[in-house]
């Protein structure tokens, strides 16, 4: 094996460099004006940092694309290294007795990806063993011979392969492992040399006339413009992730068929899937009936929310005393930090049963319900309705109160007739904003709304279970799907792109409602 360096010790070297370089720098540029600062453009801090800057910027990003890059050629080179005729690679007559050339060739691919997922997974826990010091090279050699004790060893840790391990299958990893090996090595070397030669390189330019201040401000602007395109390129990737997947469901199930289906019931589903013509079970996959199921709790969330939040701001922005207001809103807004899986177990074991004894079984026969889901996520908003609403009633100038209570208005007419019309903008971008929070919400409908597979129709009984988007997002890839290709898995990537644009519009009609609000009071 090719000598390694640890990734922590590179990156050890780097800060050494920086804080090294930034007291070598200061005093460098200190002894360039003969101790008269002012003889130089930019203070002598400033060539310090720029010092740091240059030594471990570059080698950052460096570090940064090499891990990118050498992923890729990894993956390349496994796949290069792959013989085609081993018989890990081949299906026996048996198997392909029948069958036709694509199915046969789709089954040759699988077989493929199955070996490189255990010739890589292979690699990476031989390393592991070796970085941890439970193995040695010496045992790997031994393993050559007998892969009996690698084996038992990854199976006691619980390590899967999803074959028995081959010669073929031992060599290609081996292979593998030098492969990352020598390409880490050589990433981390560069990385070191880039950071000494910026190291020095930031040294020499100190002088009287260099410009360290405006070089040191171009790296923070170039981090601040970094920083400020990470949402931009999260949101670009969240997309593309999504969108491929769904573009093949649509080509295949059909965009109209999707959006106004009124059926949802994967053919996984045995009990509730309709047949086909063949008599074999087919999928219904119908967006209405779950943005339905989304959207009725999202509705009953809001009618508990929007009246509890809006009236907790009222009275603490204009009625509340100071001491009061300074307790009850942290306390009113710890509640914003409860886990949501919280807030589900809380309906599932608590409200939901309470609402079943209220109305009786007849009425609610199941403890999960439209109601049980809405009135605790309801609870989970109020917090969020309160906070902006407040801050919006606050930014209301104190002169509109002044006027209207100097004209013989009462604090409530005031707040009635000036201040909540004032404030409504803001107010309702906050309800649009808590709205979309609420259609997004996964773990509340998990445990409260209930976990039905297939669903006809608009349920419009609030005592009654529904599907939502996120309960079939979330029961399909954790165990239900039958495969990413699959017709029933592909739709969860719809539902996700679908519900990915009604929160993208819901909160874009937010920002707008917020700012034509700021233009009139800012």
């Amino acid at each position: 094996m090719p000598l390694t360096i640890s990734i922590s010790l590179v990156l050890a070297l780097i800060a050494v460099l920086a804080i090294v370089g930034f007291f070598i720098g200061r005093a460098r540029a200190i002894s360039v004006a003969n101790g008269v600062e002012s003889s130089l453009h930019s203070l002598p801090k400033q060539h310090g940092m720029h010092v740091v800057l240059a030594a471990s910027v570059p080698a950052l990003i460096f570090i940064i694309l090499w891990s990118i890059g050498s992923g890729i050629a990894s993956n390349s080179y496994t796949a290069s290294i792959i013989d085609p005729n081993a018989p890990e690679l081949q299906l026996s007559a048996d198997v392909t007795d029948g069958l036709p050339q694509d199915e046969i060739d789709v089954r040759l691919a699988a077989q493929r990806d199955l070996f490189v997922a255990n010739v890589k997974g292979l690699a990476v826990a031989i390393d592991g063993y070796i970085a941890n010091g439970n193995a040695t090279e010496a045992d790997v050699e031994g393993w050559r011979v007998d892969f009996t004790p690698l084996a038992q060893r990854l199976r006691d840790d619980g390590q899967i392969i999803g074959a028995n391990i081959s010669q073929k299958m031992f060599e290609t990893a081996l292979r593998l492992r030098g492969f990352n090996a020598t390409i880490e090595l050589i990433g981390r070397l560069g990385a070191v040399f880039l950071a000494i030669g910026g190291f020095l390189y930031g040294l020499k330019l100190i002088n009287r006339d260099f410009r360290a201040r405006i070089s040191v401000e171009r790296w923070i602007l170039a981090f601040l413009i970094f920083a400020s395109t990470i949402a931009i390129l999260t949101t670009v990737g969240i997309l593309s992730a999504i969108t491929f997947p769904t573009l093949a469901f649509f080509k295949e199930y059909g965009i109209f068929n999707f959006l106004f289906g009124m059926e949802w019931a994967p053919a996984g589903d045995v009990a509730g899937a309709p047949e086909g013509p063949d008599g074999s079970y087919v999928s219904a996959l119908g967006f209405l009936p779950l943005i339905w199921g989304t959207l009725y709790i999202a509705l009953v969330a809001l009618l508990v929310a929007v009246p509890l939040g809006l009236s907790a701001a009222i009275y603490l922005s204009e009625f509340a005393p100071s001491a009061l207001r300074a307790t009850i809103k942290p306390a009113l807004e710890i509640l914003a930090g409860i886990p949501t899986i919280v807030y589900g177990i809380f309906a599932l074991v608590t409200v939901g049963p309470f609402l079943q004894a209220v109305v009786g079984s007849t009425i609610m026969p199941n403890t999960v319900s439209v109601l049980t889901a809405g009135v605790v996520m309801g609870m989970m908003l109020v917090p969020f309705v309160s906070s902006l609403s407040d801050d919006v009633i606050n930014a209301v100038p104190q002169a509109m109160r002044d006027g209207s209570l100097g004209l013989g208005a009462t604090p409530a007419e005031t707040v009635t007739k000036v201040i909540l019309p004032a404030a409504l903008p803001g107010i309702v971008g906050a309800i649009v904003l808590a709205a979309s929070r609420a259609i997004g919400e996964t773990m509340i409908v998990v445990l409260a709304a209930g976990a039905l597979s297939s669903v006809t129709g608009l349920e419009p009984n609030p005592f009654g279970a529904v599907v939502t988007v996120t309960t079939r997002i979330v029961a399909v890839l954790t165990g239900e799907g039958s495969g990413f290709d699959s017709i029933d898995v592909l739709a969860v990537f719809a539902l996700a792109f679908t519900l990915f644009f009604v929160t993208l519009g819901l909160n874009l009609l937010a920002q707008r409602i917020v700012a034509k609000y700021r233009e009139q009071y800012d």
